[in-house]
């Protein structure tokens, strides 16, 4: 049930900033078949026309994947954690650091890595489960070159240059808009920094599903994400 605080939050300005994987689209064992909730293109459609809020997806995908999913004209999706930005120039890759990191990756059954270009992602979903508890303790102790971080998630381990993140990524988009009250909805571990983020700035945050969250506010799965959104695209609240 969605919270009658967050239907009211429809009555101002908001800059709405959601998550990918988890949030918009349930948690699927291979990226490649994240696919959206149903009815959530229309939703985030619905939502961009209207003339008071403003949207993003803030995601640790490459954005074009994200397009791809999606398939909404002019949708902003900002990528890589605040890596790949539209309208800004392309970061440089680091490849010699992630060739590295690889070079120093546990063994471990199930194991696989995907490439991102700028940042690499270690997922563990097809490891035995009780191998899964080593394989995350493993993979948050790798040595990483200087000027790398690892973010755990959900089965998986982010490897990325410090300074970016979703915390750092909400702050720029708070700058742009500073008339919207920034909301963000996330559902993973790496969603944490985008909630203290948002909560520093006076913002809302809320957490997809089930754990430990700073979020104050829940929504059960995504199809609640998606209600939430279309409610606010049609001036409930």
């Amino acid at each position: 049930m969605i919270p009658e605080e967050l239907l009211c939050l429809g009555e101002r300005p908001l800059l709405v900033i959601c998550d990918y994987d988890g949030t918009l689209a349930p948690i699927a064992v291979h990226p490649s078949r994240a696919f959206p909730q149903r009815g959530a293109a229309q939703a985030l459609e619905a939502l961009q026309r209207h003339g008071k809020h403003r949207l993003v997806v803030l995601t640790g995908r490459r954005a074009q994947e994200v397009h791809g999913f999606l398939g909404v004209a002019g949708l902003r999706v900002i990528g890589l954690h605040g890596l790949e930005w539209p309208g800004r120039p392309e970061q440089p890759r680091d490849r010699a650091a992630i060739q590295q990191i690889v070079s120093r990756l546990p063994q471990v059954e199930g194991m696989w890595l995907e490439d991102k270009g700028w940042t690499l992602a270690v997922h563990y979903r097809d490891t035995p489960e009780p191998l899964q508890p080593k394989a995350a303790a493993l993979l948050a102790a790798v040595p990483l070159p200087e000027g790398w971080e690892a973010m755990p998630g959900k089965k998986v381990c982010e490897y990325r240059p410090v300074g970016y993140g979703k915390g750092w990524a909400i702050g720029q988009l708070a700058l742009e808009h500073p008339q919207h009250h920034p909301v963000f909805v996330g559902d993973d571990r790496t969603d944490e920094e985008g909630f203290a983020a948002v909560l520093g700035l006076g913002g809302t945050a809320v957490k997809v599903g089930g754990g430990e969250s700073l979020a104050p506010y829940r929504l059960g799965n995504s199809l609640e994400v998606v209600e939430l959104l279309t409610l606010w695209a049609r001036g409930c609240g």
